[in-house]
């Protein structure tokens, strides 16, 4: 009987996690007054748009307050960032693939032409990498359909990469170990690559589901 006493309450906690993990969008008055706001609180995509489209494509659906993708066009902010902290809740289905953007412009045909990656799920992807130009600091074994916490810190040339309060990735843009991470990559054809210090957010990916997703500006 305790056994089994042990094993629901291991079970509860694990519920109680993925409860709070998907919890309805809020944000308190301290966040409010330190800057956060929500890119997409559950409700209204008014915030995004496609990539290189003027309207949200269908296969991004809000559907009980997550945004969901089956595969297709990218989602892109409708506004442009510098410097930020973007906090955003994510899972996905055993397959599927996801992926966000930032410092993103619209002159190539899709999002990782311009702004640098943070891989969440996909064949051969390292959780919270940036498309192998940097070594993860740890490896996260990845749970298809359990919630997860990603963080995206820009600062500068900073960027910092965090799953679930851990801190996977740093790096510094246009060092000399980028360029030569770059220039040794699939990202060498794409002039000026990951140098915009200002662009959009881009979410991609199939079987994906986004909520919570809010930012503030460094």
């Amino acid at each position: 009987m305790k056994t089994w006493r042990v094993l629901l309450g291991a079970a509860g906690l694990v519920l109680a996690g993925q409860l709070v993990a998907a919890e309805a969008p809020k944000l308190t008055a301290y966040e409010r007054s330190q800057g956060w706001r929500y890119l997409f609180d559950g409700k209204s995509l008014s915030d995004w748009r496609g990539f290189r489209m003027d309207l949200v494509p269908p296969n991004w659906q809000v559907v009980e307050g997550s945004l969901t993708s089956g595969g297709g066009p990218a989602l892109v902010s409708a506004e442009e960032f510098n410097d930020f902290e973007l906090l955003f809740d994510w899972k996905v289905s055993a397959g599927g693939s996801a992926e966000v953007f930032f410092h993103v412009n619209e002159d190539g045909s899709w999002p990782g032409e311009s702004g640098p990656v943070m891989q969440l799920a996909g064949d051969g992807v390292k959780m919270a990498g940036n498309g192998g130009l940097t070594e993860p600091l740890r490896e996260i074994k990845l749970q298809p359909d359990v919630w997860y916490r990603g963080k995206i810190v820009v600062y500068g040339n900073s960027v910092e990469h965090w799953i679930s309060g851990d801190r996977v990735l740093h790096y510094l843009v246009d060092s000399p170990d980028w360029r030569a991470a770059v220039a040794g990559s699939s990202f060498k054809v794409f002039k000026d690559y990951g140098l915009l210090r200002e662009g959009r957010i881009a979410l991609s990916g199939k079987g994906v589901i986004f909520r919570n997703i809010k930012i503030k500006a460094l």
